[in-house]
């Protein structure tokens, strides 16, 4: 079944001319310690179950007659540092161009922001990754990254959930490429809308996570932020919002009333509740983790409440989480 599955998806990432020649690998989790990995000069796009190995934890073939892909090692420490099921490492064309000339790429649209977010451009100068923290690291908090002159890095539950992300970056990218040379820029009569820059940092003490004090300057910063004030007037903000770390104190309701933050409290009783282990949390208050994505891709959950009625008060939210990542935390 997973022999299939790999074989499958190898062929519609050749067809999507996501990977050509013999470029690529791809792999899923068989068990705790095992995996299935093509095969060291497999052509995705005409595999076969000769070309698929059984690997364990060290990377080795359990048929001493194959030898798996030659970044099988990089497999295997996201396998390590990540909850990935499956993998799909392949050369997008404009993946690899755009990386030439870029550090990140930030998504256009609502459903790419929200999917693949802001994907960092990780370097390396070696023809396989021989050193995969970077990648490990930055594939804790989302779901693809790229490789820079190389092509992409994607995860997810299973083979499907990778290939759509690899695919999705791709035309993703396609799309800015196309406006940045010039056929879909603004005419005069609209002018391109500047994009604020992110609020500085700010200095002071660093507050423990969700302690009193944290709370209060969170509640502080966003009333006296007037962007923040406008955008909850102007989108008529008005609900409560719960914020949990799991097990690790008091949960916090958010009272939110005419665009500003009116009241505290240690309680569990807001409309909407987001709750997720310390470690994301973290990642969001550090500006390491966009809020919404986070929430989209499970590592902090919606326990309360529905993200379609949330979403109304997007801009506001934005700009809270944009703030609250400037203050301090230890």
């Amino acid at each position: 079944m997973k022999a299939a599955e790999l074989i499958r998806w190898g062929k519609l990432l050749f067809e999507r001319r996501l990977i050509t020649g013999w470029g690529g690998n791809i792999s899923c989790r068989l068990g705790k310690n095992r995996f299935l990995i093509t095969g060291q000069h497999a052509p995705l796009g005409f595999l076969t179950v000769k070309d698929l190995v059984q690997i364990d934890l060290d990377g080795k073939a359990i048929d001493k007659k194959k030898r798996p892909s030659s970044e099988t090692p990089m497999h295997l420490a996201i396998y390590k540092g990540t909850d990935a099921q499956a993998i799909v490492h392949a050369h997008p064309p404009l993946v690899l161009t755009f990386s030439l000339t870029h550090d990140n790429f930030a998504p256009l649209s609502f459903e790419e922001k929200y999917t693949i977010g802001e994907v960092p451009v990780v370097s390396h100068d070696t023809p396989t990754v021989t050193d995969p923290a970077q990648v490990v690291a930055e594939l804790k908090l989302r779901p693809i990254v790229i490789l820079r002159g190389h092509g992409s890095v994607a995860i997810g539950k299973d083979l499907k959930d990778a290939f759509l992300l690899t695919d999705l970056l791709e035309e993703a990218v396609h799309c800015q490429l196309v406006r940045d040379q010039g056929v879909a820029r603004p005419t005069a009569a609209e002018p391109k809308p500047v994009k604020l820059a992110p609020p500085p940092r700010r200095d002071g003490p660093a507050h423990a996570l969700f302690s009193r004090p944290h709370m209060q300057a969170l509640v502080d910063v966003a009333n006296a932020d007037l962007e923040y004030r406008r955008h909850g007037r102007e989108s008529a903000l008005s609900t409560t919002l719960t914020l949990r770390m799991e097990g690790d104190g008091a949960p916090w309701t958010v009272h939110f009333d005419g665009g500003a933050i009116t009241r505290l409290e240690q309680a569990d009783d807001g409309e909407f509740s987001i709750g997720g282990a310390r470690e994301w949390w973290e990642a969001v208050f550090r500006g390491r983790l966009d809020a919404f994505l986070a929430t989209q891709q499970g590592k902090l959950k919606l326990e309360r409440g529905e993200m379609h009625k949330l979403s109304k008060w997007f801009k506001p939210f934005q700009r809270a989480f944009a703030l609250w990542q400037t203050i301090p935390i230890s």
